[in-house]
């Protein structure tokens, strides 16, 4: 399936001239929350996702809030697994809610999109700190054009390129 094509038909990947919340402009905009408007899409792309790792020694999927909640859960449920999140307190990313992952537990992370990689970097460093392991990233768009390497396995059912600049550098503006 072509799922990239999938996407753009649902709304889900855009092209045109966008601002961005960081106030940068951008061609492509990207909401992975369109994809779960119907909950047999959102099913689609969570078994998309969690065909990848069928037979693989997860005991945990985990994602972080909020973008990661909706994929996360629905690739835990396909796996048959537990799923937990962590959240921002106070700018860092937490465990909170009671959610208990075991020391030498393997942890498959999920997030909607990955652009920089910081979450997935915040989220490795919660499980180094508790002694457990990322044994792979996944994520239903990669924005990161290929830069990322977080040391272990990453998937994505859709790779975009994105182009941005600073309102003032911004070609579509001058259009």
């Amino acid at each position: 399936m072509d799922y990239t094509e999938l996407f753009y038909k649902l709304g889900a990947i855009q092209k045109g001239h966008f601002i961005r919340s960081s106030g940068r402009h951008t061609d492509t905009y990207v909401q992975c929350a369109r994809l779960f408007e119907r909950p047999s899409t959102g099913t689609l792309v969570a078994k998309g996702i969690a065909e990848k790792f069928i037979g693989e020694p997860i005991d945990i999927v985990m994602s972080a809030a909020i973008g990661g909640l909706l994929i996360g859960y629905e690739v835990a449920r396909e796996l048959d697994k537990p799923f937990v999140y962590c959240e921002r307190q106070d700018g860092a990313m937490v465990i909170k809610r009671g959610f208990n992952i075991p020391e030498n537990a393997n942890v498959l992370l999920i997030e909607d999109e990955i652009t920089t990689g910081t979450s997935i970097r915040e989220m490795m460093e919660i499980l180094r700190a508790i002694g457990a392991c990322c044994i792979a990233v996944a994520c239903i768009v990669d924005k990161s054009d290929g830069k990322l390497n977080f040391g272990v396995p990453k998937f994505s059912l859709a790779k975009v390129e994105v182009q941005n600049w600073r309102s003032s550098d911004c070609p579509l503006c001058k259009e």
